[in-house]
C-alpha cells in the first residue's frame, strides 16, 4: 500500500512538473507580428520605410521604443522563416533582429547621456523582450541541425551581451542618482 502511494506521489509530481512548469518558465511577452517576411519581393520597400522612420525620430527614448519594436518583429520573422524551412534566410534575419537590439542599447545609452528619463514600463518591456528573445533563439537552435545551430547560438550570445550592457547602464544610472 505504501509503495502505491509513493508511486502515485512520484507520478503526480512528474505530471505537475512536465505539464505546468514549462508554462510558468515561458515569458509572457508577445512578439510583434512582422508583417511582410524577408522572402517577399516587397520586403526591401519595408526595410527602406523603416530606415526612413528611424531617421525621422528625434527623441532618443522614442528611438529605443522603435528599436525594440523592430527587434521583436525581426526575431519573430526569423522564427516564422525557420517554420517555413527557410533556414539560411532565418539565420540572417535573426542576426539582423539582434542588431536592432544592439541599436536599442546604443540609443538607450544616448537617452541616458542626454538626461532623458526611460519610463519604467519601457525598462520592464526591454527586460521581458531580452528574455523572450533568448527563448526564441533557443527554440530556433533546437529546430535546426548541424552548422545552422551555431548561428543561433552566436546570436543568443550577442543577445545576452546586449542585455548585460543594458543592466550595466541601469546600474550606472542608479549610482549616479537618477531614477530607473
Amino acid at each position: 500500500m505504501k509503495k502505491i502511494n509513493i508511486i502515485n506521489t512520484i507520478l503526480a509530481a512528474c505530471l505537475i512538473y512536465f505539464v505546468f512548469v514549462p508554462k510558468v518558465l515561458a515569458v509572457e511577452y508577445p512578439l510583434a507580428w512582422p508583417g511582410i517576411l524577408p522572402d517577399n519581393k516587397l520586403y526591401k520597400l519595408k526595410v527602406l520605410r523603416n530606415k526612413i522612420i528611424y531617421k525621422m525620430i528625434i527623441d532618443p527614448v522614442k528611438k529605443v521604443e522603435f528599436d525594440l519594436l523592430m527587434a521583436d518583429k525581426t526575431i519573430y520573422a526569423s522564427k516564422l522563416l525557420v517554420d517555413k524551412g527557410e533556414i539560411v534566410l532565418a539565420k540572417d534575419t535573426a542576426l539582423k533582429g539582434e542588431n536592432y537590439y544592439s541599436m536599442l542599447v546604443q540609443d538607450y545609452n544616448k537617452a541616458l547621456l542626454s538626461h532623458k528619463q526611460i519610463p519604467s514600463w519601457l525598462d520592464r518591456k526591454i527586460t521581458l523582450a531580452a528574455i523572450k528573445h533568448q527563448e526564441v533563439f533557443k527554440q530556433l537552435e533546437d529546430a535546426v541541425t548541424g552548422e545552422d545551430k551555431k548561428t543561433f547560438q552566436i546570436v543568443s550570445k550577442f543577445s545576452q551581451i546586449n542585455y548585460d550592457f543594458i543592466l550595466k547602464l541601469r546600474k550606472s544610472k542608479k549610482s549616479s542618482g537618477r531614477d530607473v
